[in-house]
């Protein structure tokens, strides 16, 4: 007997089925940039360097862009597997397989474009766009990170439960001053201890070691005090010399709370990122039913097509701009508990008592800074 599937696959499904963050019009979009690179028929091989399918007296091979918007949709919607496979008249297997090559090839044609790794001339564009939208300088990205949830793999034991109570891995950013992530790492354990998940990053390395082409030590614009470019979290993080997290909240002067307010000010970006991520693609929504190498390439795809619209469709889209318009960050992402129990250089201290110095004076003051710290 042959599989109702099989019958009616001329009666499938497809572009009607691209809805919310995935619009036809993204769709569109994103099948363009890969034809113009010449990557489009890559998603009919599978891979970069696989062979393609072709049509056989059986069946019709499955077009790159129907495996475009069987992705698209997949993302966009968090719909499981087998709902696909009745939407598309394709097996569950052969969409599980459609989605995790299609979301490799994304990363793979689209982060030299859309991610590239950053370097001294990057992290420079971006502290210019800090200081000029957000009013925070030498600042060269905002940091942070959440736990997503997924279903725990069989045998896992408590590995993958975190804190919160439920099975997640980590997902840890850096936006630039438009929220789109400059930066990921994807992978930790959802049960990594506090300081463990943070400290283990290659990010983390690259930072300690010196190594991620961050820009020489730079005057602050308006005066002449010389200071490092530094990356901005909150009180989960460590402080260090290029990494600014808030002065405690007991005992704070009016000037600790106005760098504490600056710092978040700017730091909300990150926030916004997230909020952005999850309302577009509503796979954040629910627990990512797959095994964890999947859903961690579910995740780096989800980043690079956040970065790939708001590149190119950012002006039909309501961008954060104001203090009062942030997207909020969805709450089925628990923040990832990160901070490091030691205490900070001496260095990293006086960067801080610098920038609270510059905020409070009348070069880096902001009018509204004392009203919305309730001076």
């Amino acid at each position: 007997m042959t599989p109702w599937f099989i019958v009616c696959r001329h009666c499938k499904l497809n572009d009607t089925l691209v809805s919310g963050a995935a619009s036809l019009r993204v769709l569109l979009l994103l099948t363009a940039f890969l034809k113009e690179c010449g990557c489009f028929a890559f998603l009919r091989t599978g891979s970069i360097d696989g062979p393609s399918e072709t049509n056989t007296n059986f069946r019709e091979a499955i077009s790159p862009k129907e495996r475009l918007v069987v992705t698209l949709r997949y993302l966009a919607t968090g719909v499981s597997f087998r709902s696909l496979s009745f939407s598309f008249r394709l097996g569950v297997t052969t969409v599980q397989r459609i989605v995790r090559d299609t979301c490799q090839i994304l990363w793979q044609v689209l982060q030299p474009y859309e991610m590239p790794s950053p370097d001294k001339n990057h992290w420079q564009l971006v502290a210019d766009t800090f200081y000029k939208k957000w009013q925070f300088p030498n600042c060269i990205g905002a940091i942070d990170g959440k736990h997503v949830e997924m279903k725990a793999p069989s045998l896992s034991g408590s590995l993958y439960w975190n804190y919160k109570g439920y099975p997640s891995i980590v997902f840890i950013a850096v936006v630039d001053a438009f929220s789109r992530y400059t930066v990921i790492e994807v992978g930790a354990y959802g049960s990594s201890s506090d300081g463990g998940i943070f400290q283990n990053t290659r990010f983390y390395q690259q930072l300690s070691e010196n190594t991620l082409n961050v820009p020489m030590d730079n005057p602050i614009p308006g005066t002449d005090t010389v200071m490092p470019y530094v990356f901005i979290g909150d009180e989960a993080f460590p402080l260090e010399y290029h990494l600014m997290r808030p002065f405690p909240r007991r005992s704070l002067t009016d000037e600790k709370k106005i760098f504490n307010y600056r710092l978040s000010r700017a730091r909300r970006l990150v926030e916004c990122a997230f909020g952005i991520s999850a309302n577009m693609w509503r796979i954040f929504l629910k627990p990512i039913e797959t095994q964890p190498d999947f859903a961690c390439d579910i995740i780096k795809s989800v980043c690079i097509l956040h970065n790939f619209i708001l590149n190119n469709e950012s002006h039909r889209m309501k961008i954060v701009d104001s203090e009062e318009s942030w997207t909020s960050p969805t709450q089925n992402m628990g923040r990832a508990e990160t901070v490091l129990n030691r205490r900070p250089s001496n260095k990293a201290m006086e960067v801080r008592d610098k920038f609270t110095t510059y905020f409070v004076s009348p070069t880096g003051s902001v009018p509204w800074q004392n009203s919305s710290c309730f001076i």
